[in-house]
């Protein structure tokens, strides 16, 4: 415990003398709070620093309120310490499971503006409601916080404009194929993405959205202009392929598994989602959709993958009971 006593006491040199000596800076108190922890509560950014480099995981959770040492850090007020936690990794928008608090709602209840500040320019969810439904701005507002409310409300507003100032992204979604073909024309970037904000286009990519619309002409022009199939697309962060898949259109899955020309890339026929192992063989399977299956098994898509709770696509489909998927899917030969 001697790495504990010497952050709580501020004492920077026999800390940084009790971790080159190897202190444990995972080890736990009797309260769960890690070292990282107590650094960032207490708004020591060398402390912070110090136990980063020397390994401490910032994404380590205290046993009783599921806080990190981002919520510390917000409730420190330190604009350094938040800045060290997400430069290492740690998770902006992640809620404490007892309160469903974010760290700009926690930096928000501590009046803590340059907190504010800090978490708003690194793109902090300003929509995420904890248990009570309240957002971080409706939490402003109820302690008449009127700098954070101006520093939130500037911050939706920017967010709005930017977005109605995707025009690739808008005439995508209607399906306005001469204002794709005049936007590509005129050079705009087909790998832009839709800001987090919190709607279902979020971090979608022009492709990814003329996939889940449906506009199968918008798909090859997009293609045909270079646009990457295997760019990760929304917050499950799969592919357009898996989204193809997932909705079960079959069409899609041709066109973006069809080589086009010598260097161009087609879908990653095997990406597995990072959230739950699936590949978009698994996502069809899923979803019962037989010819959208029979697709990816007939561009080569392997069937030997497993998902994290450890299925196969053929392991998905007896489960499910869909006997004809099952049967396409045992096949030694590919259809």
């Amino acid at each position: 415990m001697i790495l504990a006593t010497s952050i709580r006491s501020g004492d920077l040199a026999a800390t940084t003398e009790a971790i080159n000596a190897g202190a444990n800076v995972h080890a736990r108190g009797p309260d769960g709070f890690t070292p990282l922890m107590i650094a960032a509560a207490l708004g020591q950014a060398q402390t912070v620093a110090l136990l980063l480099t020397a390994g401490a995981d910032a994404l380590a959770v205290e046993p009783r309120m599921g806080a990190t040492a981002l919520h510390k850090g917000a409730q420190s007020g330190s604009a350094d310490v938040l800045a060290l936690l997400l430069d290492h990794g740690a998770f902006i928008d992640q809620q404490s499971p007892v309160l469903g608090n974010t760290a700009l709602m926690d930096a928000v209840l501590h009046k803590h503006t340059d907190a504010v500040r800090l978490l708003l320019s690194r793109q902090a969810r300003t929509t995420i409601r904890n248990y009570w439904g309240q957002n971080a701005l409706d939490l402003a507002r109820e302690d008449h916080l009127a700098e954070i409310i101006a520093l939130i409300e500037e911050r939706d507003a920017k967010d709005a404009d930017h977005i109605n100032g995707l025009a690739l992204v808008s005439a995508v979604k209607d399906g306005n194929i001469a204002a794709v073909e005049q936007l590509i024309a005129d050079g705009a970037d087909i790998e832009v993405r839709v800001p987090v904000t919190g709607s279902f286009d979020d971090d979608y990519t022009p492709l990814g959205l003329a996939v889940r619309e449906r506009h199968d002409v918008l798909v090859r022009r997009l293609l045909d202009a270079g646009a990457d199939p295997r760019r990760t697309i929304g917050l499950m962060r799969g592919s357009p392929l898996h989204d193809a898949a997932y909705f079960g259109f079959a069409d899609h899955v041709d066109i973006l598994t069809s080589k086009r020309g010598r260097d161009e890339p087609t879908a990653d026929l095997d990406a597995q989602g990072p959230y739950n192992g699936l590949t978009a063989l698994h996502d069809a399977v899923w979803h019962g959709h037989f010819e959208t299956a029979a697709a990816l098994v007939r561009a080569g898509a392997r069937r030997d993958l497993r998902t994290h709770t450890g299925l196969t696509p053929l392991g998905l489909a007896r489960l499910y009971g869909y006997h004809r998927l099952a049967d396409i899917l045992a096949e030694d030969e590919a259809i």
